[in-house]
């Protein structure tokens, strides 16, 4: 059984104490992980605790805030106690449950009796002289009553005070309903225009103080598209938002930031408004290239947002602007496949970029010349990476049946490298095999 503990020092769970009980518990925004976190700033999946034998490992999922191990982003590494983690407004520090145990054993009747018999209790009625023995006896027998009456009141006293305390949590709790409530009274207005001779780009996100998200996008050029999202958010989430936009230095800024045009007849344009309580202030910039922090690191948040809660990832920008990402992550699919013998994991890789650059084209119409061209190339590395895990499965399996332990565990392992994702039942499948013959090689 580990005896890790995760203690949540900062954010929306701050205080909980959570033990690492199973081998993978996942931590994320998603109410399917282990440990759910209704955190904006997280995604959906954002990192997983991995018990291996005695030690903690934490996996960063590619998440787009990353996973910081003592202030340094990780993608996998091993945990210590006392080391702290960030993930996304949560700051949790690992640590170790004590293993003291306590015994107590109560003195039995003939311990206290001093007649070798092991007999009655002798009571002294003051008629003899009392012997020492005797009276030593008599005295603990006084005491015992004294004391069952103190444990009576102190239990007595025990539950006035546990009935207070229901009463002062209950007070509590709605205090802090209402300071959330209070604080999830946010309203978000935030527009980006990209205009010019040709196209006309629109992205506008509002969110109103009841909590529904809406996102409209016109594209003029890209077949003119025009999609409209919207959500309920909770208002936990909201209450989490609006400390950002708070800690964000937003409302320091000035009301305007105009510039030049990086190409002529072209407009780049952001509004944004923020509202929280009585506190009120709008920012727009205009051809500015170098944002204020303060800005951009609000806009990123709010953009952030809004993609993971409404999944619009990729619908958000220009047709311009998504052709040329699908063709940056086929770019890069084509060259993970074409070096899949120096990296196990590079036909995986590959598949992954094949599958972000189709993604990036959904909404594309007509689709760029290269469309089909991706996804024959993704079929190829799919039957590629197949035919390899077939083989290697084969491999393994012989060695375990001729109980050829390390070369089982050597197969084994490179199955994993190939197909790294933990979700798959063929990785799965391998790595229980792997703890199999790894214990077999221990007992050797």
């Amino acid at each position: 059984m580990s005896n890790y503990i995760l203690i949540f020092e900062a954010g929306l769970r701050a205080g909980a104490q959570i033990p690492i009980v199973a081998k993978n518990t996942t931590l994320g925004r998603s109410s399917e992980c282990d440990i759910p976190v209704s955190d904006p700033a997280l995604s959906r999946v954002h990192c997983t605790f991995e018990l291996k034998g005695a030690e903690l490992w934490i996996k960063d999922h590619q998440s787009a805030n990353e996973t910081l191990v003592n202030d340094v982003a990780i993608t996998e590494t091993k945990l210590n106690p006392g080391d702290i983690l960030t993930a996304g407004d949560s700051i949790i520090r690992v640590t170790v449950a004590a293993s003291d145990s306590l015994a107590s054993a109560e003195p039995s009747l003939s311990t206290l009796n001093p007649t070798a018999d092991g007999g009655g209790v002798v009571i002294d009625l003051g008629f003899d002289t009392p012997d020492p023995t005797t009276a030593a006896l008599h005295q603990k027998n006084i005491v015992r009553p004294i004391l069952w009456g103190f444990t009576a009141v102190l239990i007595f006293s025990t539950c006035l005070w546990a009935i207070f305390t229901m009463d002062s949590d209950k007070k509590s709790a709605k205090k802090q309903t209402a300071v959330v409530e209070k604080e999830a009274n946010v309203l978000i207005y935030y527009e980006k225009i990209d205009a010019s001779s040709s196209n006309i780009f629109r992205f506008e996100l509002s969110l109103a103080s009841d909590g529904l998200l809406v996102v409209k996008i016109d594209d003029l050029a890209g077949g003119n598209r025009h999609i409209r999202k919207e959500k309920k958010i909770d208002h936990e989430i909201l209450s989490s938002l609006s400390r950002n936009v708070m800690q964000s230095g937003f409302f320091s800024l000035d009301k305007e930031y105009t510039g030049l045009p990086s190409t002529p007849n072209t407009l780049s344009e952001h509004y944004l408004v923020t509202a929280i309580g009585k506190k009120f202030h709008s920012c727009r910039l205009v051809n500015r290239s170098d944002e204020p922090e303060a800005f951009k690191t609000l806009r990123e948040k709010i953009e952030t947002f809004s993609k993971n809660e409404l999944g619009i990832w990729a619908i958000q920008f220009s047709t311009e602007k998504l052709i040329e990402l699908a063709q940056n992550a086929f770019d890069v699919a084509r060259k993970q496949y074409a070096e899949r013998d120096v990296k196990l994991g590079n036909r995986y890789e590959s598949i992954r970029n094949y599958q972000e650059s189709l993604f990036y084209l959904d909404t594309v119409n007509p689709k760029p010349t290269f469309y089909e061209q991706i996804q024959q190339e993704m079929e190829t590395a799919k039957t590629d990476l197949k035919q390899q895990l077939q083989e290697q499965n084969f491999r393994a399996d012989r060695a375990i049946n001729l109980a050829d332990w390390p070369t089982a565990a050597r197969e084994l392992k490179i199955i994993c490298e190939l197909l790294p994702d933990r979700t798959d039942e063929v990785h799965k499948t391998a790595a229980r095999k792997l703890l199999d013959v790894e214990t077999r090689i221990k007992k050797r």
